[in-house]
């Protein structure tokens, strides 16, 4: 089935533009029979006449100028989301995207990304943070390649590898006169403070006490919960990374026979092809991120 793709509508307006046969065959590399062709195939496509042959030039009949008003239009369009795609083609050789978890994003990515940048000042990052399941959830739908949660990402069309263990602790205000060791049926009685649904903190910390806990508040922003806790009768479980930075405004608390921790793991699709640039960074995060903790 004939169609008016971009390769006949091109001939069609060289032909118009030059109101020759055989100078656009010429322009266009092209034999003038072949140009003949493709134009009688156009006015059998349309059911109408496109030239008027006169002397030594073809001239456009209305239903050519119709034709040629469109074929304008279409072509500059087409010229234009080529121009726009290696555009972005070049930007994003050079682009970095990565997806982080919010303890990882706001606590432990920066000092590498930051030394990354360094040594690599022409790459332009952007760093997105969520929580875990909005982390695998751009993974899958290939809005970026590379993903860092605080848990293992359950799923067979992702590749994990463990790149650090975390460890999760409980936090209490200094001022809070619980005592520094306790037992895990006392948190139950407790006021506790959890992050959202969804947080690969929450889950890790349900899983590893066995409760199911109804919390008095729920918080997406580790920052957010600290800054409560220190003011507040409340507890909370956050990451010791986070917990460490404010240890002059909390106290961790140890839970009897317990230690919680989890997995930062690295995800990509696995049926994915990765950039040169990803595979730079997954090696120099590899190779520093103990360095940096």
């Amino acid at each position: 089935m004939e169609v008016l793709d971009y390769h006949k509508l091109k001939i069609f307006k060289t032909v118009a533009d030059l109101e020759s046969f055989s100078k656009a065959a010429t322009v266009l590399f092209l034999s003038q029979p072949t140009i003949t062709l493709q134009i009688k195939k156009i006015e059998n496509y349309l059911g109408t006449t496109l030239f008027i042959r006169e002397k030594n030039k073809v001239k456009l009949t209305p239903e050519g100028e119709i034709l040629y008003k469109y074929a304008q239009k279409i072509l500059e369009d087409y010229a234009n989301m080529e121009n726009d795609i290696n555009i972005l083609k070049n930007y994003k050789g050079n682009f970095l995207i990565i997806g982080a978890s919010s303890t990882i994003g706001d606590y432990l990515l920066p000092q590498i990304i930051a030394k990354f940048s360094r040594e690599n000042p022409e790459i332009k990052i952007n760093l997105f943070v969520g929580n875990s399941k909005e982390v695998i959830d751009s993974i899958m739908s290939k809005i970026f390649n590379i993903g860092i949660i605080e848990e293992e990402a359950d799923s067979n069309k992702l590749f994990n590898k463990k790149i650090y263990e975390d460890e999760i602790v409980l936090i209490a205000s200094k001022n809070n006169p619980i005592k520094s060791k306790i037992d895990k049926s006392f948190l139950l009685s407790q006021k506790i403070i959890l992050r959202e649904c969804g947080s690969g903190t929450r889950k890790v910390i349900e899983k590893s006490l066995d409760i199911l806990f109804k919390p008095v508040m729920e918080i997406s922003s580790s920052k957010a919960i600290i800054d409560i806790v220190a003011n507040s009768d409340y507890l909370a479980f956050v990451s010791k990374l986070i917990a460490m930075e404010f240890i002059d405004r909390i106290k961790i608390i140890d839970i009897d026979g317990i230690k919680i921790s989890r997995p930062f793991s690295l995800i990509t699709q696995k049926d994915i092809r990765l950039s040169s640039i990803e595979n730079r960074f997954i090696s120099f995060l590899k190779n520093n991120i103990n360095h940096l903790t």
